[in-house]
């Protein structure tokens, strides 16, 4: 059993995993639902979305995961010490992992290069603005952002840092990581440089064999790796691009969509899903924890007072 701490809405994401081949018994489980147990079966812990889940709740699944930890189990993304999205962004850059620069809008002030764009730290909503030329329209697209009920803790300019692979073309790449194993993914393409979703048909056969290749050397492992690291992230997906030739990691989702591609108007890309999906199975059933044993105890002190305070001193039923 692999089972997946969640926040409360965001379980399906995980869910889609259960119907790829060859994946290990997938359990599902919410911070909340973790946080009101007195134990825990045995199986594997991956905790994600720690930007969806408020400072409170991380502290105590820290306390929880080091219980867990201390008693054999596996657990992966420590919630101490992973960083989201803003922190990670920043390390990597000072690292000299990526070349781009980021700015915290409540308090880092205005961007000192340009072109950025505005974006949420911890909604995963995308750009909110076009590219931002100057201090004046930073200001305007910020002020324009609160006005509208964005909070500005929330808010974060980016350097603009991306590179067309055509004409009018953009991609975006995907990698895995599974406790140190990383695994390329599927890529997107997009007439946008933002390449949030992708955009079907713009892509040609050449760019799709391009893609089956990657997959099959796990062309992307080697550099990746070190920013999986740097991020303090044991299981995610990097989203990232080429620009120079030199991978700029742009996020680390710890909970994304693992949706499969089953028709495409180009088969072979079908075929390559099938084989990162395949890949991605491999790496789980290698962390997979044999169901049965005694069960672990959450017994740490702010951990026992945050159930009693909420009156939840017995184990309620679980069923993955």
């Amino acid at each position: 059993m692999i089972c997946f701490i969640t926040s409360g809405a965001h379980k399906y994401a995980v869910r889609e995993l259960r119907d790829v081949p060859g994946m290990p018994k997938i359990g599902l489980m919410s911070y909340n639902q973790l946080l009101r147990k007195a134990s825990l079966p045995r199986a594997t812990y991956i905790f994600t979305d720690f930007d969806r889940i408020n400072f409170w709740t991380r502290e105590l699944a820290a306390k929880a995961f080091r219980n867990m930890a201390a008693a054999g189990l596996t657990v992966l993304n420590d919630p101490a010490t992973a960083l989201t999205r803003l922190p990670m962004l920043k390390r990597l850059k000072a690292e000299g992992l990526n070349s781009f620069a980021v700015w915290d809008a409540e308090t880092d002030g205005l961007p000192d290069r340009y072109p950025v764009f505005l974006r949420t730290r911890a909604a995963h909503r995308g750009a909110l603005s076009d590219l931002l030329a100057n201090t004046e329209d930073a200001q305007a697209a910020l002020d324009a952002a609160v006005e509208s009920g964005l909070c500005r803790a929330d808010l974060m300019f980016v350097e603009y840092c991306a590179e067309p692979i055509g004409e009018g073309l953009f991609r975006k790449l995907a990698a895995y990581c599974v406790r140190g194993r990383v695994i390329t993914g599927m890529s997107v393409h997009d007439e946008t440089w933002h390449a949030k979703y992708g955009k079907e048909g713009v892509a040609n056969e050449a760019l799709y064999l391009d893609e089956m290749d990657a997959v099959k050397t796990n062309r992307h492992a080697e550099a990746i790796a070190k920013h999986f690291k740097a991020a303090g992230i044991a299981f995610g997906r990097a989203d990232f691009t080429l620009v120079n030739g030199k991978v700029e990691v742009y996020e680390i989702n710890t909970n994304p969509n693992n949706s499969r591609i089953l028709e495409h108007p180009f088969p072979l890309r079908v075929e390559t899903d099938a084989l990162f999906h395949q890949r991605l199975a491999e790496a789980l059933q290698a962390l997979d924890t044999p169901q049965g044993g005694a069960p672990v105890k959450l017994d740490h002190t702010d951990l026992v007072a945050q159930r009693k305070r909420d009156g939840f001193l017995s184990r309620p039923r679980w069923t993955p």
